[in-house]
């Protein structure tokens, strides 16, 4: 009987041997089997579009896309994989190889302003590229904040050809000289570089107030908030009011925000403006 037991123990350590080098030989190929894996999604992104590593997007298009030289294109992945341009204000809607989609105006008059602000050279005829209609119209102005002043003030003349104005500006603000409706918009841009970790809580308004009624205090309009907590990664965000308000002459449109150190002073970054919509 002993020698019978001892031939089942030493079958049986050798049995538990064999499968501990099986698991083990398994689990090696499993690794082995998701590396390659990975190696094969990563290889794949590569040869796609190098700029579609680390989450950037790429735009690179095929042949069978075909855009006019005064197309505007943005970025449009939010609205999701079924929109239609029948669904949207956009001209065409169009995806990159990567799959990334773009949707696009094309309009001449919108091309030669981005072209202009971007200071972008024409290198095609000029007819047609005229600004006037943008600078010459009635009861409207585009103002870009002016860093050079303390506290930054809108001016109508640090970016010519662009920024101007066809209204009074009184203490920062835009003066309506005629009853109607008008479209209002304001875009800070701000920077949290040097910032951190922690985003201080920041305001943004537009109001409306008239210069002989003081002591009504302004009137809220628009307001977006943002921040007050950690960042992550992000340093910088555009905060962008617009809306249609019915204005009385006399009024004065003004926007603020409530952080001036974190405002982005690149040239285009900040901008006021206000238009009227009916004669």
């Amino acid at each position: 009987m002993s020698l019978r037991c001892n031939s089942y123990l030493q079958n049986g350590s050798k049995l538990k041997t064999v499968l501990i080098i099986s698991l083990l030989l398994n689990l090696i190929l499993l690794g082995v089997c998701l590396g390659l894996r990975l190696w094969c999604r990563n290889n794949h992104d590569t040869s796609v579009n190098d700029g579609a590593l680390h989450g950037e997007r790429c735009y690179s298009f095929g042949s069978e896309v075909n855009l006019s030289k005064d197309s505007v294109c943005v970025s449009c992945d939010h609205l999701g994989d079924d929109v239609r341009v029948e669904d949207t204000l956009y001209d065409v809607i169009v995806s990159s190889k990567c799959g990334n989609r773009l949707c696009c105006y094309r309009d001449r008059d919108i091309w030669s302003l981005i072209h202009t602000v971007l200071e972008i050279p024409d290198q095609r005829s000029t007819e047609g590229g005229d600004l006037a209609w943008w600078y010459n119209r009635p009861d409207a102005a585009h103002l870009f904040l002016d860093h050079s002043l303390s506290p930054p003030q809108w001016s109508p003349n640090n970016v010519p050809g662009v920024s101007f104005t066809n209204l009074p500006i009184r203490y920062n603000r835009i003066s309506i000289q005629k009853e109607g409706l008008y479209f209002v918009y304001a875009v800070f841009s701000l920077d949290f570089s040097n910032f951190g970790p922690g985003i201080p809580q920041v305001y943004h308004n537009i109001t409306s107030q008239h210069p002989l009624l003081t002591r009504t205090g302004p009137e809220l309009h628009f307001m977006n908030k943002y921040g007050g907590f950690t960042k992550s990664g992000q340093n910088y965000y555009s905060s962008f009011l617009s809306g249609i308000l019915h204005l009385r002459r006399g009024v004065e449109i003004a926007t603020q925000i409530s952080l001036h150190s974190m405002i982005d002073i690149t040239k285009y970054s900040n901008y006021f403006g206000v238009f009227k919509l009916n004669k």
